[in-house]
């Protein structure tokens, strides 16, 4: 964009009390101020956009890093709750097979113990017939 040469001469006028024309070699001052300000300004958008590049991939490798780090922590965190889980089922087996055991002993043991009272009943009613029978024929 260029400048309004005649407004600038007339405000350098207004302010300063300096008669200055659009033409003269003081605005061509002005116009190569503009030209090395805008290629400063192109410049420094330039290294801008080059430093925000760079920083967003190194944001993104930082990311990829993290995430990496992360993920093998919780790797690591599972294999450790899972082997814990592990040993915790194993002695509750274990626990619950010795109750099963004492259970089934206890069971056993008053299964065998009606049985033998049962044989022994059942043995004494067979007698006691044997013996009725034996005085009913003599």
């Amino acid at each position: 964009m260029m400048p309004d040469f005649k407004r600038l001469a007339a405000e350098i006028s207004t302010q300063h009390g300096i008669r200055v024309d659009p033409d003269d070699p003081i605005m061509a001052v002005v116009t190569l101020n503009r030209l090395v300000l805008e290629s400063t300004v192109a410049d420094a958008e330039d290294r801008i956009r080059r430093a925000a590049s760079e920083f967003y991939d190194g944001a993104e490798r930082l990311q990829v890093r993290a995430g990496s780090s992360l993920a093998k922590e919780v790797r690591e965190c599972s294999a450790a709750i899972r082997a814990e889980l592990a040993k915790d089922i194993s002695v509750a087996g274990l626990r619950a097979a010795e109750m099963v055991r004492k259970v089934d002993t206890a069971h056993s043991r008053a299964s065998q113990l009606r049985w033998a009272t049962a044989g022994l009943l059942l043995a004494m009613i067979v007698f006691l017939a044997g013996v009725t029978v034996g005085r009913v024929i003599r």
